[in-house]
């Protein structure tokens, strides 16, 4: 399991001052840029000329920058070579243009070459950052560990509990300087069992919906915390450009970007506020699906949704399955993703397929069986769409509508839901063309 902590710089050590450990880390994320975007602008020069072979760009790193530590230069090649296989196939197909990095581009760590140390009740990082010729070669500073979740980790990293990665070194917009620190652990596995099945729909009404394939226990989370703060959001953004014709003394000069100069500081509350968000529903629906004991939780493809839903392209979904992935990990869930094709049109309780099941966006009625529409006996559990008494055990009913995401969050938590409507259309096919025979 890897997981990785951000812990900020807050001052140097060993009569260090802070002009040169400043300067330091300025040189090394403007040679980590420079360097970065020579590997990546090679990398593709040497593959559309040389596409048999492998290239290694390390010996040319050390001549153009011999003062930075070589650990450096070999770990931000490793990281742009990464980079470059990724979109290699996209690049040499125009479909995207060459990737190039900006001075923010982080500075990679190698993970021997910095040291992690406990001074009375301070944690502090002793790190190479200099080449051997250029003394001095090594920099400690101290890291900010404020809270105990956050000292917790550092501790089992000093024990070797957890095993420390390649770090990085980065800067915020406020010129804060963070040391981030990548952990490695061996994940806890809990009593789940692989047959339970957590199906996961992310939704607009509730941000997401859950159900499970071996109960009728059901489970959201509502999606008006996201939409009140997302009309705040927009709300002030606009007063702030109205501001901008009559701002005071501190907002004018340098043109427009000085005016507007609050909404970035408004863009990071908004990213704050998503990660927050996405952390909290993400625990939530893992805890739920550890409740009942499920060992898989399978979730939507949402890869090109943006197209489809404004909703789910205003939001980092793709964020909320990753710490969704990342959390269940550390219980030993698995987590899938399946197609999302039909599965909103699809009864989860006879598995007809049709557009016209789902009404509406909180709405399921199926035309085939009446399910979204029916009386329920919960004595014996029967499902009937006469109302009154139950047909089978005489008990009362009560008449129950289900909402359209409980019912599409139903189909994501059958196993083979994807064959299962491969095979439904392709029989309705071959129906209606016996029909028209």
């Amino acid at each position: 399991m890897r997981k990785c902590i951000k812990l900020r710089v807050i001052k140097p050590c060993n009569d260090i001052t802070w002009d040169e450990l400043g300067k330091v880390f300025r040189d090394l994320c403007y040679v980590s840029f420079r360097a970065a975007n020579y590997v990546m602008r090679e990398n593709y020069i040497y593959t559309i000329t040389n596409s048999m072979e492998k290239k290694y760009f390390y010996p040319q790193l050390t001549e153009m920058f011999p003062v930075v530590g070589r650990h450096i230069l070999s770990a931000t090649e490793k990281a742009v070579n990464a980079n470059w296989k990724r979109n290699k196939k996209d690049v040499l197909n125009n479909r995207i243009s060459l990737p190039t990095f900006k001075q923010g581009f982080p500075v990679h760590l190698h993970n021997e070459s910095y040291n992690l140390i406990k001074e009375d009740d301070n944690y502090v990082i002793d790190a190479q950052l200099r080449s051997k010729e250029f003394a001095p070669t090594r920099y400690s500073f101290c890291v900010a560990a404020n809270d105990n979740s956050t000292r917790t980790i550092l501790n089992r990293i000093l024990t070797g509990e957890y095993i420390q990665g390649e770090a990085q070194l980065t800067k915020d917009r406020k010129n804060k300087w963070y040391f981030i620190i990548p952990y490695q652990f061996e994940p806890t596995y809990y009593d789940i069992d692989k047959r339970n099945i957590m199906g996961v729909d992310l939704g607009i009404a509730k941000a997401a919906y859950w159900a499970f394939n071996t109960s009728n226990k059901r489970g959201y989370i509502e999606g008006s915390e996201i939409e009140e703060f997302r009309r705040r959001v927009r709300k002030r953004r606009i007063e702030i450009q109205n501001q901008g014709k009559y701002c005071g003394e501190g907002r004018i000069g340098h043109g427009k970007d000085r005016r507007l100069l609050p909404i970035e500081t408004l863009k990071e509350k908004e990213a704050n506020f998503r990660d927050t968000c996405n952390h909290r529903y993400a625990r939530h629906i893992v805890d739920e699906a550890l409740k009942a004991k499920c060992g898989i939780i399978q979730m939507e493809d949402l890869t090109g949704i943006n197209n489809l839903s404004k909703f789910l392209k205003n939001w980092p979904y793709f964020d909320l399955q990753t710490k969704i992935i990342n959390k269940a990990s550390e219980y030993g869930i698995e987590v899938r993703k399946v197609k999302p094709n039909y599965t909103s049109q699809r009864c989860s309780n006879c598995g007809y397929i049709d557009h016209t099941n789902r009404l509406d966006q909180a709405t399921f009625i199926c035309k085939e069986c009446g399910y979204g529409d029916m009386h329920h006996c919960f004595s014996c559990g029967a499902k009937q769409k006469e109302s009154g008494v139950c047909q089978k055990c005489g008990e009362d009913t009560k008449h129950l509508i289900i909402n359209a995401d409980y019912n599409a969050a139903r189909n994501l938590s059958i196993g083979n839901i994807e064959e299962i409507i491969s095979k439904t259309l392709d029989s309705s096919a071959s129906n209606r063309s016996a029909k028209a025979k």
